[in-house]
């Protein structure tokens, strides 16, 4: 019989006492695994005229996460865990906008906001 150790990384088998009839499964790094199911979202912030929008306002209510765009219109919000978030965008002489935002897997995930000019 075979001690299988599973780390959530990689299965390893060693090798039990003969007669032994033994499994163990070790959950050690649970909390290893659920960090890494974590995704960067890069936001690009536009006005409708496609001009990058520099220190327009990202808020995140859920996360309690708040970050200013740069003068490329972008910003990166680190780390958020999985599941589904409301981004607030706010730049002056623009229209606010809510956009809903899902994190359903690791890695990084882009999205393009375009904000439309409230001078008529």
């Amino acid at each position: 019989m075979q001690k299988i150790h599973h780390d959530f990384d990689t299965l390893m088998e060693q090798e039990l006492p003969k007669g032994s009839d033994s499994v163990q499964v070790s959950f050690n790094n649970l909390n290893v695994a659920a960090k890494r199911f974590q995704s960067d979202l890069n936001l690009y912030v536009t006005s409708d005229s496609g001009k990058p929008l520099n220190k327009a306002f990202i808020s995140i209510d859920l996360a309690s996460i708040t970050a200013v765009s740069d003068q490329s219109g972008r910003v990166c919000i680190k780390a958020l865990q999985a599941g589904s978030y409301y981004l607030d965008i706010i730049s002056p002489g623009f229209i606010a906008k809510r956009i809903l935002v899902s994190i359903v897997e690791p890695g990084s995930q882009e999205i393009c906001a375009q904000l439309t000019s409230n001078i008529g």
